[in-house]
Order: C-alpha cells, then structure tokens, then sequence
C-alpha cells in the first residue's frame, strides 16, 4: 500500500506531525510513505517578518507534492494548520 502524506506547515508543528505519521505507518508491514509538502507561496521577506524563514529551510529537503502523486496513492493524509476554520491557501493551490 502507498501512503502520501502531504503537509503544509509555516513554523514547523504539522512538519512534525506529518513525520510521526510517517513514522507510525512505517511500522506496517507493506506500507511505503512519501512524505511531501506543498510549495509556500509566501515570500521569504514575508517568511522572515512572520519568524518562520528558519522552518521555511528546515523543509527544503522535503520534495514538493506532484498532482500526479495523488492518482498513484492507496491513501493521502492531508496536514494542515488552519485559517479562520480553513485550510491555508498554501494547501488549497
């Protein structure tokens, strides 16, 4: 089974989230995660003034999601903070 674990994650709590996720479902036998972000669409002169350029780098490493990604999994988890009772629109593009 294909697990894809897509995140968005501005100062780095659903990143961890996300990876205990991984972790946990790598625990089952016959389960392969990808783990994957959406690409941020906020700027680093933003990321900066909101504190969040730091985790915005810790992440590089993580490959942005593919919509092709999507057809290919057995099973997405979805992580993302919320705004005004929504997903951000980092998630939404």
């Amino acid at each position: 089974m294909k697990l894809l674990i897509i995140y968005h994650s501005t100062y780095g709590h659903i990143r961890a989230m996300a990876q205990a996720a991984a972790s946990a479902a790598l625990e089952i036998p016959g389960v392969e995660v990808a783990l994957r972000r959406v690409p941020e669409t906020l700027s680093d002169d933003i990321l900066a003034k909101m504190g969040a350029l730091d985790a915005a780098k810790a992440q590089a490493d993580v490959p942005v999601a593919t919509v092709d990604e999507l057809a290919e999994a057995d099973a997405i988890l979805f992580g993302t903070p919320t705004r005004f009772g929504n997903m951000t629109g980092q998630m939404r593009q």
